[in-house]
């Protein structure tokens, strides 16, 4: 199903231009302050131990971090958001009104009402959570407005069915459409916030990641049946076209959030970045995608964590069976695989461990050389350069034991 939905997504990246993206300009909502005493205002990209880097407007200024006294973030208030919100429990009202007042302090605005929402959930006729979020009251009812209509609350999520009447809401990195009622919505983003920066924790200082300052977008449906153009086969994909990660509800939560989740911010983290040349390979975006799916965890609705490393026991099981019936792919057909090859039905299941088994292989093993040999491709693919020529390259004198040892 995966597979299906990124060779749709393959052929319509096809269909657009790959030129990069150019500088996007943005509201100064950060602060830098400079040894010399000069205050900047801008929106704060990265602010490590060595750089920072600030946008203001469309330009990019990266100053040495012994030349700035301060740093004052979105981003760093927002990340200390998401670990509060990990402690929250989200039927804990006066914990949740608490944290959305320290969210609109922060200048979360978007978070504030994420969590009145949740909060008003628990207390559906206070009057006061629904004054905060700004909705009406119409005789002994409340009403919400949903896309420019105001609809009862009460009946807000069975209306919603109908994808036009969709709950739409937004945090910080993602807005969302979704016709699977307001706690789903609100779970899902709350997912997807973290799901950034558990990225952000793994990948952020090796791979030099930036901060995404536009908004991502989500549909998420009640049914299959509902899903624009894919069919009922269809769980969950990534459109390039569109910018927007399509997903179902299935078994009460969202279809491959993090797999597609994953997708979806590879392409704004290095796809639509400035400079950037193209695509991922095929094997190293599903690889990579699956990887973050036997990493992240989600101990509960809303909540998503780290987990020590990448485990997906099918994937273990499907290697196993292949070595046994050497039905495996030599590592220079995995890595030429296309986007198409991985939708073919033909040992569909052996290519997404395959490529799960490589990168997790790579990426968390004990030999600190190879694993920085893998953060040079990484680095490389990451700008456009990821040809199974430059694997081969790096990896020129491990090609024996690449055969064999990430299937053990």
């Amino acid at each position: 199903m995966r597979a299906i939905a990124r060779c749709i997504a393959a052929i319509l990246l096809a269909l657009i231009p790959l030129a990069a993206a150019a500088a996007q300009s943005v509201a100064a909502r950060d602060t830098v302050v400079l040894t010399s005493g000069k205050q900047l205002r801008g929106r704060v990209l990265r602010a490590d131990e060595n750089t920072v880097i600030l946008r203001v407007g469309s330009r990019d200024r990266s100053f040495s971090r012994e030349k700035v006294r301060s740093v004052t973030s979105v981003a760093a208030k927002h990340r200390s958001l998401m670990t509060a919100w990990q402690d929250t429990p989200a039927d804990d009202v006066g914990r949740l009104l608490e944290l959305a007042t320290a969210a609109e302090n922060s200048g979360l605005v978007h978070e504030a009402r994420l969590l009145r929402w949740y909060a008003l959930l628990q207390r559906p006729g206070d009057a006061a959570i629904h004054e905060l979020l700004g909705n009406k009251k119409r005789g002994k009812k409340f009403h919400v407005e949903i896309d420019g209509k105001w609809v009862p609350f009460a009946k807000a999520d069975a209306l919603g069915e109908d994808f036009d009447d969709a709950w739409r809401l937004r945090s910080e990195h993602f807005e969302i459409q979704c016709a699977a009622g307001l706690r789903m919505a609100l779970d899902t983003l709350m997912e997807l916030e973290q799901l950034y920066w558990i990225f952000h924790e793994v990948f952020g200082e090796e791979l030099g990641l930036l901060e995404i300052v536009e908004p991502m977008s989500v549909r998420l449906y009640r049914e299959r049946r509902q899903m624009p153009g894919q069919g009922s086969n269809v769980g969950a994909y990534f459109s390039v076209s569109d910018l927007a990660l399509f997903t179902v509800v299935e078994r009460g939560r969202p279809f491959a959030l993090v797999h597609e989740g994953t997708h979806l911010l590879l392409h704004f983290f290095f796809v639509r970045a400035t400079k950037s040349r193209g695509t991922l390979p095929a094997w190293l975006d599903e690889g990579w995608a699956e990887y973050m799916e036997g990493r992240v965890r989600t101990p509960g609705k809303g909540k998503a964590s780290l987990g020590p490393a990448s485990n997906i026991a099918v994937h273990r099981r499907t290697l196993l069976q292949a070595t046994r019936d050497k039905k495996l792919y030599g590592v220079h057909r995995l890595l030429n695989l296309k986007a198409g090859d991985f939708m073919a039905s033909s040992k569909q299941q052996v290519k997404y461990a395959q490529a799960w088994a490589l990168f997790r292989f790579l990426y968390e093993h004990r030999d600190a050389a190879l694993r920085a040999q893998f953060l040079d491709y990484l680095r490389a693919a990451t700008t456009g350069k990821g040809q199974a020529s430059t694997f081969r390259r790096i990896f020129k004198k491990q090609q024996k034991r690449l055969e064999t040892e990430p299937w053990q």
